[in-house]
């Protein structure tokens, strides 16, 4: 269907459930003309539109099963060894933490992100990074929102974990046509990257101006209206406001605070049961969870506490990150690689086994036909079908 760009990407993705809202379909279009309204929106259909579909063609997700060696080829010269599972390609992993003590005040883990776009910065590597901020407006402080940052100070206001869907990519076009920049750092979610490593392949106009990347770790991501009204029904309509950090552990998500009568922090706890509820669609689909085509992944599993994983992966990313270490920027010490690996494994085989439950439903069969024909508990189909 040529010219008929938002017309499928509305059909094949967004309306299917399978749009991972990284934002890229945004920043493709040429004149503007798609806008962010919780999902990509052309609110007309302009003239330009007609033989256009830049839009389309940004979208990673249709082409993802067909570019999945490829792509991987383009980023390392290669594609993976068996024995490279589930982790993807990379040189080396360790644990890391900063040196830096205002880096580690406003870190989330070892402030090893912070760290290396500090340096970048300094470097005169890149002269912009988009990163997910925090809204301004009080009352929505942790709802999460892509941002360009052009210094160290935009850096550390946009530390910390942020739950809920942000659509990185669309700032590409703003980054480099608005705000003049031309080597940028995008760091992200697995979506994200792919999106990203697919506009490279495509020669999408503006990907020279990304220079490097920093992929995040990803479990999964939670819906922030649902977290955000779990914590104001148990601890009031302000109670974001002091929030100091989120975690999520095997058995629950941590919600941190600033606790002024003892000057030390207090817990919340939310059952992983109830956070469960919260993951988009999308994230039960994806079967990325080390960030496999990044320059450098960094997360905290594998690593003690106070401390990041990282793991290096392309020739670029290995270059910039022991010139960091050959400038003390960081501790660093042994990763438990078994236990990212372990991680990684699970998120695969879950993906795998929610697009069968999914195949099975559109087929026809009821929930407990496909727990029967999967061998898996009822519980589980249903989970998963609540996003079907």
């Amino acid at each position: 269907m040529p010219g008929h760009g938002y017309e499928r990407l509305r059909s094949e993705v967004v309306e299917r459930k399978i749009c991972t809202f990284c934002g890229a379909c945004v920043s493709a279009c040429l004149l503007r003309h798609l806008e962010w309204a919780g999902e990509p929106l052309r609110r007309e259909r302009k003239a330009a539109c007609e033989d256009c579909s830049l839009c389309y063609d940004a979208c990673y997700v249709p082409k993802r099963q067909e570019e999945e060696g490829l792509l991987e080829e383009e980023v390392f010269g290669r594609r993976r060894r068996t024995d490279e599972e589930p982790l993807g390609i990379f040189r080396r992993i360790l644990a890391a933490r900063s040196k830096d003590e205002k880096i580690l005040e406003n870190a989330q883990d070892g402030g090893v992100v912070s760290t290396v776009l500090k340096y970048l910065f300094e470097q005169k590597s890149i002269d912009g990074a988009i990163v997910v901020g925090k809204c301004e407006e009080a009352d929505e402080i942790w709802r999460p929102f892509p941002r360009v940052a052009k210094n160290f100070d935009d850096v550390i206001a946009s530390a910390r974990t942020k739950f809920g869907i942000s659509p990185n990519l669309m700032l590409i076009r703003d980054a480099v046509l608005d705000e003049y920049l031309e080597k940028i750092c995008v760091v992200g979610l697995p979506c994200h990257t792919r999106a990203l490593r697919h506009m490279q392949h495509i020669k999408f106009e503006l990907a020279p101006a990304i220079s490097f990347t920093i992929g995040l770790f990803c479990r999964e991501n939670y819906e922030y209206l649902s977290l955000r009204r779990y914590i104001e029904g148990v601890l009031g309509e302000d109670s974001l406001a002091e929030v100091r950090k989120f975690s999520v552990k095997e058995d629950a998500m941590l919600v941190h605070f600033s606790d002024s009568e003892s000057n030390g922090e207090k817990t919340l706890s939310i059952p992983i049961t109830e956070v469960k509820k919260w993951v988009p669609r999308h994230c039960l689909l994806c079967s990325d969870f080390t960030n496999e085509l990044a320059d450098i992944s960094v997360g905290c599993d594998g690593s003690p506490e106070g401390f990041s994983t990282v793991i290096v992966r392309t020739e670029l990313g290995e270059r910039i990150f022991s010139a960091i270490e050959a400038e003390g920027l960081l501790e660093t010490k042994p990763a438990d690689i078994a236990a990212v690996r372990e991680i990684a494994e699970r998120k695969r085989e879950k993906a795998k086994q929610t697009a069968k439950i999914y195949d099975l439903r559109s087929a026809g069969l009821s929930a407990e036909e496909i727990a029967t024909r999967l061998g898996i508990e009822l519980k589980t189909v249903l989970h998963r079908l609540e996003k079907y």
